[in-house]
């Protein structure tokens, strides 16, 4: 019995031991990925949002060039950009553009959000970031399609088919979201228990940011145009007040010089795939006119070639016709497609366009002219092309011109001056300047008007509204 009693014992203690030495040596953390930390610090999770936003949405491949096609600044050449550029766009191709809004960035910006909003990490100006690119995100992702899903989106399996909301509501929600940011932004910086750090795009100037949602908010107030008339421009005017004063308030996202994962989207793009070239609009419009900014858009051929019965040295700056696909033209030139060419989300170059729209439809033609020629003066420098001289005699020709050639002056240079941007695109679609022939090649006969709702909506979410083509128009393009 007692040697029973003692082996009994002894097990016990070696029994003991071994989970002491368990806890001694073997890691906790063994099956923790530090990858996928469970809790991103807001000075982390911030960044990452702004990068997600500018690379995948405001210059996506998916999205942006496919629209450049379509409002001809660019010219697809071969395999799926020449048949985006003939209309061919279906349900698959925008799946992408969808993933990257609903799983990627407006999801982890919801998550700053809530990181800003408790108590224990609060900060107002984190929060007014987060609010401002939903915002934005919100404002590409219902000019795409329309009605989006958004009050029961962004819960993850908690609500796995969310309701459409109108595209209506969807822009009293933009214009509150900037509203909501406008205030954070307000309080003082002492306000913040945790100083905004991380910033790429302002680096944490909370004025800047309060420039760029007055800005926001003008642009998406003149996207009414069509629904609200006269109060669409005097709603712009009153926020473009308080908008940017110059380039230095520009809402750009910088990309490494030297780094291909954090290059610019138009740069990879075309490093990997390259199926896109300047279209010969575009660089007949700025050869014409001798205009400065065409080796910023453009870049020279390397051999000599042919386009429409014309022989072009190489050098030149040619671009390819919608209905010739050229694969020796011109490409993307290094203001917008160089390794470290910025992502404009929004500039005062678009700034100064807005307000000369908005000064002529409000009867005011000495205004819209001093703000046209700002207009064009800030395009040049922000891409570092100012030329004084041709400035003075562009400014001679705006005001030597006036009624409805006024007005197409305006939209024309801004979508010169807004080259490779959502914007060009939206300007088309409200007022329909410039005025463009629709490629003769494609299997429709009008340019799109939208994107499809991508086929994982259609499949998994019996809200998506159904039988919707290209060429029906979204609420606010009547």
């Amino acid at each position: 019995m007692k040697q029973n009693i003692i082996t009994k014992f002894g097990l016990f203690i070696l029994i003991a031991l071994a989970f002491t030495s368990c806890n001694k040596w073997i890691d906790t953390g063994i099956n923790v990925d530090p990858d996928s930390p469970a809790d991103v610090p807001m000075n982390l999770l911030l960044p990452s949002v702004e990068a997600r936003f500018a690379f995948t949405l405001v210059e996506g491949n998916d999205g942006l060039r496919t629209l450049t096609l379509w409002d001809q600044q660019m010219t697809g050449i071969a395999r799926q950009s020449q048949a985006e550029g003939a209309y061919s766009f279906r349900s698959g191709d925008a799946n992408n553009n969808w993933g990257a809004l609903y799983g990627g960035f407006l999801m982890d910006a919801k998550k700053l959000m809530e990181k800003a909003q408790d108590p224990v990490s609060a900060s107002p100006y984190y929060e007014g970031a987060a609010k401002v690119i939903t915002a934005a995100g919100l404002g590409y992702a219902s000019d795409l399609w329309g009605d989006i899903p958004y009050s029961e989106a962004l819960q993850g399996s908690d609500n796995l088919t969310p309701k459409f909301d109108s595209q209506e509501s969807i822009y009293a929600a933009i214009q509150s979201l900037l509203d909501d940011a406008i205030t954070l932004f307000s309080q003082p910086a002492s306000a913040n228990i945790f100083p905004m750090e991380g910033d790429i795009i302002y680096n944490g100037d909370a004025a800047k940011w309060i420039k760029a949602c007055y800005a926001l908010k003008a642009r998406y107030a003149l996207h009414l145009s069509k629904v609200n008339g006269a109060s669409a421009y005097t709603t712009a005017l009153a926020d473009i007040s308080k908008a940017m004063t110059s380039n230095d308030d520009n809402m750009n996202y910088a990309y490494s010089s030297t780094s291909n994962d954090n290059g610019n989207p138009l740069f990879l793009f075309m490093s990997d795939r390259g199926d896109i070239r300047v279209s010969y609009r575009l660089v007949n419009i700025l050869s014409q006119d001798n205009d400065p900014r065409l080796p910023a858009f453009a870049a020279p051929i390397d051999a000599g070639i042919t386009v429409k019965g014309v022989d072009y040295p190489a050098g030149s700056y040619v671009g390819a016709p919608i209905d010739q696909p050229t694969d020796g033209a011109s490409a993307p030139g290094p203001g917008i497609a160089s390794r470290n060419s910025p992502t404009t989300i929004i500039s005062y170059a678009e700034v100064k366009f807005m307000e000369a729209e908005c000064k002529y439809q409000t009867g005011d033609e000495p205004g819209a002219k001093s703000a046209l020629k700002a207009g064009i003066a800030a395009s040049l420098n922000q891409y570092g092309v100012f030329d004084q001289t041709w400035f003075d005699a562009k400014s001679a020709e705006v005001d030597a011109t006036s009624g409805t050639d006024l007005f197409k002056l305006i939209m024309n240079q801004k979508w010169v001056a807004l080259t490779y941007s959502f914007e060009a695109y939206n300007d088309w679609r409200r007022t329909g300047e410039p005025e463009l022939t629709p490629n003769p090649l494609a299997s429709g006969k009008e340019i799109p008007r939208r994107f499809p709702y991508p086929t994982d909506a259609l499949t998994y979410n019996p809200n998506t509204p159904q039988n919707v083509t290209i060429w029906d128009h979204i609420w606010w393009d009547k």
